[in-house]
């Protein structure tokens, strides 16, 4: 069984500030370098009709109980792929998420921006799974605990990039 996953993020400015922040290399980098990564490589690709494809690959110490780290190593690398779809008229948006461990699990998600009053709410909703029998349930409450405290400073992250 996969393991549900759902976390709302919220950002004090409006979609589009929020949505351009989301696509900047530079934000993308910073938020990556505060959660740890050791080494980072961010692609943007624009679509023809305003959306984007946003990836990152990190590569993080794996500071994992020891039950899962053998099954990782001492690092983890990290492929997260972000397929937004172009903003509606309101700047609301989503996109299909995706991410890659090199471990044996991966993370699929729906990932929605609106406006939310005078901010923006961005709410991730997925599920893990892990492909490691026994103790695939561990690696997937592991790997979902990990991912909140992400999005937590990724949500920090933002915040201060946005009042920046």
């Amino acid at each position: 069984m996969a393991t549900s996953f759902q976390h709302e993020q919220t950002f004090h400015a409006d979609p589009a500030a929020v949505m351009a922040m989301l696509r900047d290399p530079d934000y993308i980098r910073t938020k990556c370098d505060r959660t740890g990564s050791m080494d980072t490589t961010v692609s943007v690709e624009d679509g023809p009709d305003g959306g984007c494809v946003i990836t990152s690959v990190r590569v993080l110490p794996a500071k994992l109980p020891s039950a899962v780290k053998k099954f990782v190593g001492d690092t983890i690398t990290v492929t997260e792929r972000q397929e937004w779809a172009a903003p509606g008229p309101d700047g609301a948006a989503s996109a299909a998420g995706t991410v890659e461990f090199s471990a044996p699990m991966a993370f699929t998600a729906t990932i929605t921006l609106e406006a939310d009053g005078p901010a923006t709410r961005v709410r991730t909703e997925g599920s893990f799974k892990a492909s490691v029998p026994f103790v695939g349930g561990s690696i997937e409450g592991t790997a979902a605990d990990l991912t909140r405290k992400y999005l937590e400073v990724e949500q920090a992250v933002g915040n201060e990039w946005l009042a920046g």
